[in-house]
């Protein structure tokens, strides 16, 4: 696996590290730690005030803010490298949403990861924009940090919600669920919403191992055919996580999925949701977001969005 973490020196960045340090990436994974100096700001700055050198203190700060970054870069490699990953460090010039993704092509990467909306000190560059920014490009799966830097967690277990409605891009989400180690105690919630008309109501089905049976009966009693074909993809999602160590729950939702999403990550207090980027296209996804975009920007976790082509050589048109 190839990891493109794009990191600055806001609480985002820090953020992100230490989320990333809770997982166990297999064995081989390549991690990229990226920083893009923004060219514009360069520019203002070496502007600014009477001076006429514009080149000399442009040439000063760059070298300046590299510096200052590579010791940033080299302490967070630090964790990283005791976990075995091979880490490389990237600083760069250019346009960070740009840089990110040319960065995603040029080393094949199978996941890039932002924090939701980091401030750097030096660019004054919004994150949040550049994380809308890939989110929409990338051509791979993109996980969208958020929380505070919490190294005293690193060991406890996680909340996981996995929605899931059985297309490739789900089934990708679930085998990134298998390929990694979570810490002990991880509890895995997986998700399926049957979708509701406006005029009926929402619902929540929920289940373990014990009551699969009673489970699979109000599921049918109450929605029908897709009630049983919802409860029979949650059995099959489960028996293909029987080998992870994990806390299983099933939650059959009746609703509107982004919506249903949102409100079991709250539920379960979910650190992660991961989900697959299918959603609407062309004009009505400019107008109205797919799922993934409305969970990704409303969610209060971090959010894994994932794309069934997670190598950055070819582009997941959905």
């Amino acid at each position: 696996m190839k990891v493109l973490l794009a990191v600055d020196d806001s609480a985002d960045s820090k953020a992100a590290v230490h989320f990333l340090q809770r997982i166990q990436f297999p064995a081989k994974t390549t991690l990229y730690l990226l920083h893009v100096n923004p060219l514009d700001e360069w520019l203002r700055l070496g502007t600014s005030g009477r001076s006429l050198r514009i080149v000399e203190q442009i040439s000063r700060i760059r070298a300046e803010a590299a510096t200052k970054m590579q010791s940033i870069l080299t302490h967070m490699e630090e964790p990283f490298r005791n976990s075995n990953l091979a880490v490389h460090s990237i600083i760069t010039d250019g346009s960070p949403g740009a840089e990110i993704l040319r960065a995603i092509t040029k080393h094949h990467i199978d996941l890039v990861v932002l924090g939701t909306r980091g401030l750097s000190k030096i660019s004054g560059f919004v994150l949040g924009s550049v994380s809308e920014w890939v989110l929409n490009e990338a051509p791979c799966s993109v996980l969208i940090v958020r929380g505070k830097p919490r190294p005293k967690k690193t060991a406890k277990g996680m909340n996981i919600l996995l929605a899931t409605d059985g297309s490739l891009d789900a089934h990708k989400g679930l085998g990134f669920i298998q390929n990694v180690g979570f810490p002990t105690s991880t509890v895995l919630t997986i998700l399926h919403i049957v979708r509701k008309k406006v005029h009926q109501t929402a619902q929540l089905l929920t289940t373990d191992r014990i009551q699969l049976a009673e489970f699979k009966k109000l599921a049918q009693d109450l929605l029908k055919a897709r009630g049983q074909e919802g409860a029979k993809l949650l059995e099959t999602t489960r028996n293909t996580l029987s080998s992870c160590e994990l806390k299983v729950i099933e939650n059959l939702a009746f609703g509107h999925e982004a919506e249903e999403i949102l409100k079991a990550a709250k539920r379960t207090r979910a650190d992660l949701v991961v989900m697959g980027s299918k959603g609407l296209t062309g004009l009505r996804r400019f107008i109205l977001g797919s799922v993934s975009h409305k969970v990704a920007r409303n969610a209060q976790c971090s959010v894994l969005v994932v794309r069934k082509n997670g190598t950055g050589k070819t582009r997941d048109k959905r």
